[in-house]
Parts: structure tokens; C-alpha cells; sequence
């Protein structure tokens, strides 16, 4: 593919690519006849509509492609693909780059917010599954304890029983803020939306004389801006930073705990995920042992079995 993107490049972009790298699967750092350095991109054809939604929006802190001789940003050869001109990335320690990364995607919420009614056609099933999905990974996880208990103590079982009131808490907070979402998804609740990136990792936020650049945007979408910043504490909650601070901070600015809470359940219902269940029997303790850790380090940072005082 990429050969036959380089054979065609003049023809499409003005440009003659004379050579290229791998950097991932689907991109590449291209070198031009004159010198220029160029980022080419697979990627699917709709992601166009998605920058151009982001132009039309105003949006500064995204990197865009370069248009081609159409006026497209997404190009056409063996596979849909795009070039970005290549910005070299200086170092930055990961501290300060989790931080600006957590200023973008703020800034990329708050120009792009707008309210919707929760639907409960669409809302109230997806909870419903997902309530299905709980309890069915809390029985298996309650029954499998059960047969550990019938068992001699060894170091495989006490990993288990020790950590076992974790799960117990996580259970009650997460069927307390379902019962929460619920209620709203009944009453219709208005809640802000805005487009979220989706994939917020440290190696898609670039930096270069000053400026700030999303990229890799093609997960982007419409949703509840609670989920960017879930996926950027998943990704990031082994920095070093204040992640207290900054979570709380996000969230201080909407009058309503409908975010945090569900922020706080997509954190939650992410770590129950990764607990491998092969049967009754069988449980992965590595998987146990680093859900219980990380659901512990959670609930503690934001005192979630705290009961808040009544007004």
C-alpha cells in the first residue's frame, strides 16, 4: 500500500514522497524529494467528516491533514489514508505532558459542548446490560470465594480472601451510582455532551514551539465527556501527578454529580472487567490482584465510601 502511495503522491498531493519509515502499523514518517517531512496515516474514510466537523467547530488544538488537490482530508489509493506535515515531538517529562494533556481535552470539551436528554431507549438498555454483566462477574466471583473457603489456606487463597472486601465496596458504590443514572435516564435528565477524543494516551498530544496538538482523533466521537476523562485516568493514574486535583478540578465546573459519578463507574467497571474468570474453581490472581490494588488506590483518592453529609 504504502509504495503505491508513494508512486501517486504527486498526482494526489503536489507533493513527490520519495521515501518512508514505519512508526506503527498503519502510519509512516515520509521524506519528499525536497526535503520535506511529511506523517502518512491509514485510516477510515469517515474520519474525514470528523475533522471536518472539528474545523467548522473552531477546534485549534487538533492537528489537521493536509488537504489534498481536492479539498479532501482523507485521500484514496490501495486504502484511505492521510498526511499530516511531521512536527518533531521534544521531549517533555510525562508529568508535565499528562497535565497539558488533561488542558486539551478540556479545551476540546468546552468548545464543542452542547445538552441532549438522556434516551430510554437507548440509555436504559445499555445500563440494563451492563447491570447484567455485574452481577453475573460478582456471583462468579462471590461463588468462586466460596470454594476457596472450603479449601486449605495457601498462599493462592489467602491472595483472594485478603483482597475479597474490595470487591464487596466497589459493588456497593457501583449499585449505588447505577441506581443514581437510572433515575435520571427515567426522568429524561438534560446532560451536556460534547466530542470526546476517546483515546487519550500521552503519545497523542504533541508539543512544538509552544503549541499544543491532539492526534490520532480517529476513535473520536458525540458523548458524555466523563469517558475521555475516565480513559485519560486509566492511562495516566500511574503518573506522577496530583490525578486528585485534576480530576476534581474537571468536574467542579458542572453543578451536577451526574459526571463524576459516572466517571467514577467507568473507572470502576473497567477494573472488574480485567478480572479473568475461568470458572468456578478459577480465577486469574494476577488479574485479582491488580483490579483489587488499582480499585483500592481509586476509592482512597476519591474517598468514594465516604458518606457525603445530607442538605
Amino acid at each position: 500500500m504504502i509504495r503505491k502511495v508513494i508512486k501517486d503522491s504527486y498526482d494526489l498531493y503536489d507533493v513527490h514522497l520519495s521515501s518512508f519509515s514505519p512508526i506503527s502499523n498503519n502510519s509512516y514518517k515520509c521524506k519528499s524529494d525536497d526535503g520535506g517531512e511529511y506523517i502518512l496515516k491509514t485510516t477510515e474514510l469517515y474520519t474525514s467528516e470528523k475533522f471536518k466537523f472539528l474545523y467548522n467547530q473552531g477546534i485549534e488544538n487538533v492537528l489537521y491533514p493536509i488537504k489534498n488537490r481536492v479539498g479532501d482530508y482523507i485521500s484514496r489509493s490501495d486504502k484511505n489514508f492521510y498526511m499530516t506535515n511531521y512536527i518533531p515531538d521534544f521531549y517533555m517529562l510525562d508529568e508535565i505532558k499528562a497535565v497539558s494533556l488533561a488542558k486539551e481535552l478540556d479545551q476540546l470539551h468546552t468548545h464543542t459542548y452542547f445538552r441532549r436528554q438522556l434516551s430510554p431507549s437507548n440509555s436504559r438498555r445499555k445500563m440494563d446490560d451492563t447491570f447484567d454483566y455485574l452481577q453475573y462477574k460478582f456471583s462468579m466471583l462471590e461463588l468462586f470465594i466460596r470454594t476457596i473457603e472450603t479449601r486449605d489456606f495457601d498462599e493462592y487463597s489467602i491472595t483472594f480472601l485478603k483482597n475479597y472486601q474490595v470487591l464487596l465496596d466497589t459493588k456497593k458504590i457501583m449499585a449505588k451510582i447505577q441506581k443514581k443514572i437510572i433515575g435520571d435516564i427515567k426522568d429524561r435528565k438534560s446532560i451536556y455532551f460534547a466530542y470526546i477524543h476517546n483515546n487519550p494516551k500521552l503519545d497523542h498530544l504533541l508539543s512544538s514551539g509552544g503549541n499544543q496538538f491532539l492526534i490520532s482523533i480517529e476513535k473520536s466521537k458525540i458523548g458524555i465527556p466523563s469517558l475521555d476523562i475516565a480513559k485519560f485516568y486509566l492511562e495516566n493514574v500511574d503518573v506522577n501527578i496530583d490525578m486528585k486535583t485534576i480530576i476534581e478540578s474537571y468536574f467542579a465546573k458542572f453543578d451536577d454529580e451526574f459526571y463524576f459519578d459516572y466517571f467514577c463507574f467507568i473507572v470502576l467497571l473497567y477494573y472488574i472487567k480485567g478480572i479473568v474468570i475461568i470458572d468456578k474453581d478459577y480465577v486469574s490472581s494476577q488479574s485479582f490482584l491488580y483490579a483489587t490494588s488499582s480499585i483500592k488506590k481509586f476509592i482512597n483518592t476519591f474517598d468514594l465510601l465516604k458518606e457525603k453529609p445530607i442538605i
